[in-house]
């Protein structure tokens, strides 16, 4: 028997989604050597105060802050996640590649809903895999830390998963309860390896 508790260790893969069939981009999708990662919520809170005390409290969440760090530069996830174009030139062990830096028109790009997989087990050992799609996420100008020393060169991924009436295949989401139109950040989904 599959039990629904699971637990999760570090990330083994992300990746850029096609917005249209919810599938890893054929060129670029994969975010390649990804080193770390973290989804943190950015919620806040009000409380309802009168007759001197907190009668109820209201809390929202406003969106998820999404980190990957990777330790290559694929030049084809760059361009997907910035819009930029990769020229070449030359070929074989003489080709070259060369991939516009911090374009003016690169900083706002067009959200793209993306995966972050980590491997897992159920409670009774049973092995797992446990997937964060997110159905649209803005993605920040890249940044690298370093070069430094013993260290490298560390390339992030940097944005915000904002929430969506569209999942990461286009289609409408829908309340868990209801059925109805609602929006969600995305989908947490536990399956076998």
């Amino acid at each position: 028997m599959v039990s629904s508790t699971v637990e999760a260790f570090s990330i083994s893969h992300a990746a850029i989604l096609n917005p249209s069939t919810g599938v890893e981009e054929a060129v670029g999708g994969d975010i390649y050597g990804v080193r770390s990662g973290s989804l943190e919520l950015d919620s806040d809170s009000y409380d309802n105060t009168g007759d001197d005390a907190i009668l109820s409290t209201w809390y929202w969440a406003n969106k998820v802050n999404v980190t990957v760090q990777g330790g290559y530069i694929p030049f084809e996830t760059l361009a997907l996640v910035s819009g930029s174009v990769i020229t070449s030139s030359g070929s074989g062990d003489n080709e070259t590649f060369s991939l516009p830096l911090w374009e003016e028109n690169t900083m706002n790009t067009q959200p793209r809903p993306m995966l972050v997989r980590c491997p897992s087990k159920d409670k009774e050992g049973k092995i797992r895999v446990l997937d964060f799609i997110l159905f649209k996420v803005q993605f920040q100008p890249f940044s690298f830390d370093g070069p430094s020393y013993k260290e490298g060169l560390l390339l992030n991924y940097n944005g915000s998963a904002l929430f969506s009436d569209t999942d990461e295949k286009g289609q409408p989401v829908l309340d868990s309860r209801t059925g109805q139109p609602t929006k969600a950040v995305g989908r947490l989904v536990s399956r076998p390896l």
